[in-house]
């Protein structure tokens, strides 16, 4: 009986996915994606978790990203987030901090432009989410030591913030 209890409690706490809560992965890409892209113009919408989508913007050097649910896309003014692109400009993958079955949190690797050399950064870009509200909260250099474990707790402390007002 009590090998069965430990092996219960260590599958649950394995599936947890994280101290606070689970952490699912969605496609940035892909079938499950809806390409709305025209000459020129990549755009693209793809599902999260719980209703909440992602909509991908691509004009070339400005890339963007907007994160919100399904039924309050349309009315959310401007991006989440916006950035000169490089490289592959999005990860393959997006990463949901869950709270009570809700998305409080995202990362997503990134690339981008800085600076008057315009280097090539890639960062993961961690983002706060208060329901129809979303906000860039913070990112962690690729090559920066445990990079994803640091941007995991960062999106932690995304999960129990709020987005400025603005």
């Amino acid at each position: 009986m009590r090998l069965t209890i430990a092996w219960a409690t260590a599958l649950a706490l394995a599936g947890a996915g994280s101290a606070f809560g689970q952490t699912p992965f969605t496609p940035t890409t892909g079938p499950a994606c809806k390409d709305q892209s025209k000459e020129g113009f990549g755009l693209w919408t793809c599902p999260g978790p719980a209703g909440y989508i992602v909509r991908f913007a691509d004009e070339g050097n400005i890339v963007s990203l907007t994160i919100a649910p399904r039924r309050a896309i349309e009315k959310v003014q401007g991006p989440t987030a916006q950035w000169r692109g490089a490289g592959k400009s999005f990860g393959d993958k997006m990463q949901w901090i869950m709270r009570a079955g809700v998305p409080k949190a995202a990362v997503i690797r990134t690339w981008s432009r800085v600076g008057d050399d315009e280097r090539e950064v890639q960062e993961l870009s961690v983002f706060a989410i208060n329901g129809d509200k979303a906000c860039l909260f913070g990112a962690v250099e690729i090559h920066a030591d445990k990079a994803n474990a640091v941007a995991l707790a960062r999106a932690e402390q995304a999960a129990d913030s709020r987005c400025p007002e603005k």
